[in-house]
């Protein structure tokens, strides 16, 4: 608990110390209206990347390719959104960097690396085509569970009242 403290702890002490040799240097005026303006450009920042990321999310699930790209910068804008928006001028100099493209991109093909390294992730892509993971087609059907003996429910389907035979059975209906 205590190390939990300490790292919640340390950066409030470096925002306020921050805070505290700005208002000295610019005056307390000034400090304050600059707290107030970057807040606000970061909670535009929010609204406005947001909906553009929306936008191209939709755009690449139209296109039938996987919104992994978009998905990424959209997430790396909105932190560096609500870097700007929380009080301190430290977070705001980390927020600084994400909102340039080539920093953003390299950040999200490092982030893809390291990913892969531990492990990974698997994107499958869908898209209009109505492919499913092997490639092939989706296909969206109901089921009904059907137990060799029925189970303890006589309201069940017995797997002798099925239409699919078993291997043993024969082939399927309609089959020669």
């Amino acid at each position: 608990m205590p190390l939990l403290a300490l790292l919640l702890l340390v950066p409030v002490l470096a925002e306020i110390t921050v805070f505290i040799v700005v208002g000295r240097w610019i005056g307390v005026l000034a400090t304050l209206l600059l707290f107030i303006a970057i807040g606000v450009i970061g909670t535009l920042l929010l609204k406005r990347q947001g909906m553009r990321a929306l936008r191209e999310m939709q755009a690449a699930l139209a296109r039938g390719e996987p919104p992994a790209e978009p998905v990424a910068h959209a997430a790396l804008l909105v932190l560096a959104a609500l870097l700007l928006i929380f009080p301190g001028f430290l977070s705001d100099l980390m927020a600084l960097p994400l909102l340039l493209p080539p920093v953003r991109r390299a950040l999200i093909r490092w982030l893809g690396v390291q990913a892969k390294r531990r492990g990974g992730f698997t994107v499958w892509p869908g898209g209009p085509q109505g492919r499913g993971p092997g490639g092939g087609p989706v296909i969206d059907a109901d089921y009904t569970e059907v137990k060799p003996d029925g189970g303890a429910d006589p309201s069940l389907p017995r797997i002798e009242e099925s239409r699919w035979r078993g291997k043993d059975e024969g082939d399927a209906p309609g089959r020669p």
